[in-house]
């Protein structure tokens, strides 16, 4: 696996993301710390579980879909 580059903001999420996965902070406390809802933290957490943090990063350049 390469490396990838991720923004400062999208480092923070993954981190963020780590300690919900973890047990370490709450959702509520996560979707505070992002200013995001709740069910877009699940929906983050659901995607982070399944494929990493690459997941994470914000699809700059990647063709659209039609």
């Amino acid at each position: 696996m390469g490396w990838v580059v991720m923004s400062e903001r999208e480092l923070n999420r993954v981190e963020v993301l780590a300690q919900v996965d973890d047990g370490r902070l709450s959702v509520d406390s996560a979707a505070n710390m992002l200013d995001l809802t709740r069910r877009q933290i699940f929906r983050l957490l659901k995607r982070y579980r399944q494929d990493g943090a690459s997941v994470i990063r914000h699809k700059v350049g990647c063709p659209q879909s039609k």
